[in-house]
């Protein structure tokens, strides 16, 4: 049974970004649409995060889909191939404020076909194919024929819960999404930095992230700890920057202490205010180019409010690495759109 549906747009195009945190499907802190941790299937297609949430492409393979971009300064089939595993990598990385680890990973199916609508039918989604599916279009929902910006949009749907968390509980309150659609314009020139950030914003729409700038932060549904857009822009960057993620719940992420829902500008104070970045945002991509783990604190957050971890890497001065269980609270989504001026 179909209990949600979510649209993600992004658009690269310059400027002052901004971090915050946001989610599809949740009422405050309560629901959020996430991969269920638990084996699930949906019209006969496996659906969880065992195994790694599986992807495929369009044209069935690296090459097949690196024939469908144009790119500029001599990018090779092995370039993007790079730059596609990296951009899904940045979501598993280990958040280096608070050394919280995640189950995250993501694994190539080319044996799945990757199953869409269809260029030219105004994007769309069809939740057959491979868990994740890329696809290059000229025409999409937020572009038509002959637009060249570099540009993507994304779709997911999810469907009724309860599902697993991948903390271990089990039954919580939440849809499960079910497949999702990632689209790129097929009609733009792309700079292989821009396509891997703008990739790595995609995923987070397909792992239920939500724009913070355009939906999240003027819906009333940001995700902070301390959020301050009543002063300055200066206030506003200093409370949207700082880590939070060991405040979300990991066996409970909807009964968080610490943690509320904020009404956050698309300006200054706000999401345009000084030195705030995030990968989640609609303008900019973050402006992390060339980085190679993008996300910044709150990116971090939002994973964990729908995937909390329990185990964080402690890393000694020495270097070596020890996995230890904690049992604190974690949280957060972060939630973006990103539109080409």
């Amino acid at each position: 049974m179909l209990s949600g549906f979510a649209l993600g747009f992004v658009c690269w195009s310059g400027g002052t970004s901004a971090n915050a945190a946001g989610v599809f499907g949740n009422t405050g802190l309560s629901g959020c649409f996430r991969w269920d941790a638990a084996p699930r299937t949906n019209a006969g297609n496996e659906r969880s995060l065992g195994g790694g949430i599986r992807y495929s492409m369009q044209g069935g393979s690296y090459a097949g889909l690196f024939s469908q971009f144009t790119f500029s300064g001599g990018v090779t089939v092995t370039d993007s191939q790079l730059a596609v595993e990296e951009a899904f990598n940045a979501w598993t990385v280990t958040d280096p404020a608070t050394g919280l680890t995640t189950a995250l990973s993501f694994t190539p199916d080319f044996a799945t076909t990757a199953v869409g609508l269809g260029d030219n039918m105004n994007g769309g989604l069809n939740t057959n194919g491979a868990e994740i599916d890329l696809f290059a279009y000229n025409d999409g929902f937020f572009w038509n024929l002959g637009n060249t910006g570099q540009q993507g949009e994304t779709r997911f749907q999810a469907a009724g819960g309860p599902v697993t968390l991948t903390s271990g509980t089990t039954g919580y309150n939440a849809g499960a999404i079910i497949g999702s659609d990632i689209i790129l314009n097929r009609g733009a020139t792309y700079d292989l930095s821009v396509f891997r950030l703008l990739l790595s914003h995609e995923i987070g729409h397909s792992l239920g992230f939500a724009d913070v700038d355009i939906t999240s932060g003027l819906n009333g549904t940001f995700i902070d700890d301390n959020y301050d857009g009543t002063s300055n822009a200066t206030a506003a960057a200093a409370t949207l920057n700082n880590s939070w993620a060991l405040l979300v719940n990991p066996l409970n992420p909807a009964a968080s202490v610490g943690l509320s829902s904020y009404t956050v500008l698309n300006g200054q104070p706000g999401t345009k205010s000084n030195g705030v970045n995030i990968l989640m945002e609609s303008q900019g991509l973050g402006g992390q180019f060339g980085d190679l783990t993008p996300l910044s604190n709150h990116d971090y957050g939002g994973r964990q409010f729908p995937y909390p971890s329990l185990n964080v890497a402690v890393v000694p001065e020495a270097g070596t690495l020890a996995l230890l269980a904690d049992g604190a609270g974690l949280l957060g989504a972060v939630i973006a759109r990103r539109r080409r001026a």
